[in-house]
């Protein structure tokens, strides 16, 4: 019978299998080119790996299988495999395209070739079960409806990875949702929810600590394939679960669709990257980065409880509750003073329905945004260098050297146009 202190062993031991598995991918991501260099969304002072989601595959695979030899697996071992092939080959896609640059359209290609594969091995969406209205089968519509659900889980996490953390503390709330979901009727499936949870926490702790590394699109394509599939395969046992998920999803499903709807009421493509994202949004309103993150896993863990509620669990609502009113301190209290917005304009730019609010905030001022708090704080010593320039003694980040303007005017001409898009369904990178 699985015990609490069951599941938290298995959470913490995959968080330090990842931990142990950091080193070695960021040198990985080195030598294979895969880091994130400054940019005009990104004003970072130096080059990151952005090979975070190799150490997470890495470790959930080993983690899965191991488990494997003790409990039975969570669903069919044929659709387990077929998921870890597609997660293999997500990461591939995704590996090409933090170092190549893919275009939007092969992109989404390949997406669709990979996810193929759990789709034939009959992790599919056949049905839905919807409060009040009992179960609406899918019939023939159950295989586009399939892979709108991959592709959409895919690129949504791809697109709301945005900041430190904030995609990590999404999926972390997502799982947490799934487990809640699960308990009691399906303790193996925990087990295995357990893993994917630990896997996360371990990336967090190197993402958000001063030796830095990012998911990069790999990544977080990865995280929205496994959410998919695992809710699916899950989802057997317990048919309310992809509701639960799909609820506990609203922030990147909300951020995905203002994103289209954005682009499309302009005239531009929907494959044209731009850094008005919620995340962003949040920071032109004034709030600093970690508070913009904090907000968002607020809002998550609201919504996600509010799916446990939907699926008859009446104390997720105490949780809900508190998660709102955590999200409202932090929107009252940091957002500035003066020149606040009323509450009908912040709501209506957060949705998309306003373009702007006062004056704007340009794309480099919001990219220093992002990255100034982090070396604020962090003076450099005689001779360190950052970025591959030398810091003078006692010297602060923000008086550190600028990357160079006419390589970040460049890099925007690169990654603005048709070499470097991102598709919405919304492939974008991490650093949107």
């Amino acid at each position: 019978m699985l015990s609490l202190p069951h599941l938290l062993a298995l959470i913490v031991a995959t968080a330090l299998l990842v931990h142990l598995l950091m080193p070695v991918v960021r040198r990985m991501g080195t030598s294979m080119g895969l880091v994130d260099h400054p940019s005009w969304r990104r004003a970072q002072r130096e080059a990151v790996p952005c090979s975070g989601g190799l150490a997470i595959y890495a470790a959930v695979v080993i983690a899965s299988w191991s488990l494997a030899f003790f409990v039975d697996l969570p669903f069919s071992a044929h659709a387990f495999f077929a998921l870890g092939l597609a997660g293999f080959g997500t990461l591939v896609l995704g590996v090409l395209d933090d170092r190549f640059g893919l275009h939007a359209e092969k992109k989404l290609l390949g997406q669709i070739v990979v996810v193929t594969l759990p789709m034939a091995a009959g992790l599919t969406l056949q049905r839905i079960t919807l409060p009040w209205l009992g179960t609406v089968e899918f019939g023939l519509f159950s295989g586009p409806i399939t892979l709108f659900w991959y592709l959409g889980f895919i690129n949504a996490m791809n697109l709301i990875d945005g900041l430190d953390g904030l995609a990590g503390g999404i999926v972390v709330a997502v799982l947490a949702a799934m487990g809640l979901t699960l308990y009691p009727a399906d303790p193996v499936g925990m087990l295995f929810v357990g893993v994917f949870v630990g896997a996360v926490l371990g990336f967090l702790r190197s993402n958000l600590s001063h030796r830095r590394i990012f998911l990069g699109d790999a990544g977080s394509m990865l995280l929205g394939l496994w959410l998919a599939g695992l809710s699916l395969g899950l989802g057997v046992r317990t048919p309310s679960l992809p509701l639960v998920v799909v609820v506990a999803m609203a922030i990147p499903i909300l951020d995905t669709a203002t994103t289209i709807w954005r682009r499309r009421r302009r005239g531009l493509s929907i494959f044209r990257a731009d850094d008005e994202h919620l995340h962003h949004r949040l920071l032109r309103l004034g709030m600093s980065p970690g508070r913009a993150t904090a907000t968002l896993w607020f809002t998550t863990v609201a919504f996600a409880s509010l799916g446990t509620v939907i699926d008859g669990r009446q104390s997720g609502a105490i949780l809900a509750v508190g998660a709102l009113v955590a999200m409202a301190i932090e929107l009252a209290y940091t957002l500035p003073r003066e020149g606040r917005p009323r509450p009908a304009e912040a709501i209506a730019y957060l949705l998309g329905l306003r373009d702007q609010l006062g004056d704007g905030v340009t794309h480099r001022q919001l990219a220093e945004i992002i990255e100034m708090p982090r070396f604020s704080s962090r003076p450099a010593a005689t001779g360190e260098k950052r970025g591959g320039v030398n810091m003078p003694a006692a010297s602060a980040a923000p008086s550190s050297p600028q990357p160079d303007e006419a390589a970040l005017k460049a890099a925007k001409a690169t990654e603005g146009g048709a070499a470097k898009d991102d598709v919405v369904l919304a492939l974008g990178d991490e650093n949107q």
